[in-house]
């Protein structure tokens, strides 16, 4: 149960009728269609024809159905006995899926033990990692190979890279590679984007982060790489003693809240000498070599650009707050006042940089870079749970990406992302009853995507009214977030 979410009434044998129904593979819409729903499967999706007796009925006439959302960068699990909140924000925004990216024994041994909590409504959990590498683990070579084996062993589905340098890197994915363990995350100040494609990295997240992908994109390359020298991290405890581990998390919760409040006056000037030295064609290069070694990118432009406008009002006082809990804000506006006190230089850099996101991630789109969506919410400054998957599509447009481009990064894309084309991220008939109703056409616009009606989970259906109730009761008593 959830202490936001009622069961839905409707579920079991349902129909969605006569609506027109989008399809992300081939970028069309049918209209006059039923979609039938047994259990939490769609059996068939037919021209409107007789009502199925027994059936409830969901009215389609005038809307279109699409598959619903999945997020793929999330970090909901790391609050597991505190989830209910997030993931009635995420269902009441249409996010039935996501990629939880970071983990721990506790949580993959809660998985394999099928303990996880599963409130009513909630989203389905594509994939997780176990333990970030960092220096707590990480710091050697011989201790990023065995923080892989470790997490290969406990049945992570991938290892996420934190906070490494190149040697550790490149070690962890060489050894990730030959036990068939995927690798992916945050690239090292000192590595090129280019060798971690070339040596099979899985996926780049928040476009580097930093200036590591737009140095490869600069005619003044060996200049930003020198400039960009690799952040100090934390003091971060290397034996292993009882509560290292959450002494570690801790440290680095206070730094990813938003990280561009430590940005020093040199990390500024490689933005700005990367950004100045800009060469489309060197962009295109690299985006041709994602493509040739399938680098998956999740630009989260939403995490980026909280980050690099840290006390921007649309932040700080956004309504959406509404929704968090006190002590979660309370974190939030400490952020902010630590990023207002950065020098106006440091600032500057930052605000400017995100042009040069935008274009990266145009640029990416146009080559066919493989790439999804998601938000890095839960934990990070500014961002909602499920809205932020909102505010995400708002942004890809922002960069110029298409509407049918930005619904496959949600949908199809995902599935493919984690093998599992065929298997979800469509309304056809074997498909998961995972839906969401629309008052607007998606083809069109992107914003037609929070135009909910409706969404179905699991073949439970819950109208555009008993979303708006659910949303009522997270205001009213948010959860951890």
């Amino acid at each position: 149960m959830s202490r936001y979410v009622e069961p839905s009434a409707i579920h079991g044998h349902v129909v969605v009728r006569d609506v027109t129904v989008i399809d992300p593979l081939d970028g069309r819409g049918s209209s006059g269609q039923d979609v039938v729903i047994e259990g939490n499967r769609i059996t068939s999706v037919t021209a409107t024809g007789a009502a199925v007796g027994g059936a409830h009925v969901v009215e389609g006439r005038g809307r279109f159905v699409v598959p619903a959302y999945s997020d793929m960068h999330l970090h909901a699990l790391n609050t597991p006995d505190d989830v209910d909140g997030t993931y009635a924000l995420m269902l009441a925004n249409g996010v039935v899926g996501f990629r939880q990216m970071s983990g721990n024994r506790a949580l993959l041994k809660s998985r394999r033990e099928d303990t996880l909590p599963r409130p009513t409504g909630a989203p389905a959990l594509k994939a997780t990692a176990g333990d970030l590498l960092t220096p707590l683990n990480a710091s050697t070579v011989d201790g990023a190979v065995k923080a892989v084996r470790e997490q290969h062993r406990d049945g992570a589905d991938f290892v996420k890279a934190a906070m490494t340098t190149r040697a550790t890197f490149l070690a962890a994915l060489e050894e990730a590679n030959r036990l068939g363990i995927r690798l992916g995350g945050h690239l090292p100040a000192d590595l090129d984007p280019r060798e971690a494609a070339r040596a099979g990295v899985w996926s780049i997240e928040h476009l580097g982060p930093g200036v590591t992908v737009f140095a490869a994109a600069s005619s003044k390359e060996g200049e930003v790489r020198a400039t960009n020298a690799a952040r100090k991290l934390p003091p971060i405890p290397k034996v292993r003693i009882p509560g290292a581990e959450k002494l570690a998390m801790k440290l680095i919760k206070g730094m990813v809240t938003n990280p561009a409040t430590s940005t020093s006056e040199r990390e500024a000037h490689a933005y700005d000498l990367a950004d100045g030295s800009y060469d489309q064609q060197k962009a295109e290069e690299l985006a041709a070599l994602f493509v040739e070694h399938s680098t998956w990118q999740c630009p989260t432009l939403i995490r980026v650009r909280t980050q690099q406008f840290g006390d921007a009002p649309e932040y700080t006082q956004d309504p959406r707050r509404r929704f968090m809990a006190a002590g979660e804000l309370r974190t939030w506006d400490k952020s902010a006042r630590k990023f207002a006190k950065l020098p106006p230089a440091t600032r500057d850099a930052l605000g400017h940089h995100w042009a040069a996101q935008l274009r990266m991630t145009k640029t990416f789109a146009d080559a066919g870079v493989p790439m999804v969506a998601g938000t890095d919410a839960c934990g990070a400054a500014g961002i909602i749970p499920g809205f932020a998957l909102h505010d995400e599509f708002d942004l890809l447009a922002e960069a110029g990406l298409d509407p049918l481009t930005i619904l496959r990064m949600t949908t199809t894309e995902p599935a493919r992302f984690l093998d599992e084309e065929g298997a979800f991220g469509r309304v056809a008939p074997g498909m998961p009853a995972d839906l969401v109703l629309l008052d607007e056409d998606p083809l069109g616009d992107h914003t037609a995507l929070r135009k909910i009606a409706g969404v179905m989970r699991d073949g439970h259906w819950w109208s555009g009214a008993d979303l708006a109730a659910v949303l009522e009761r997270v205001a009213a008593d948010p959860g951890a977030h």
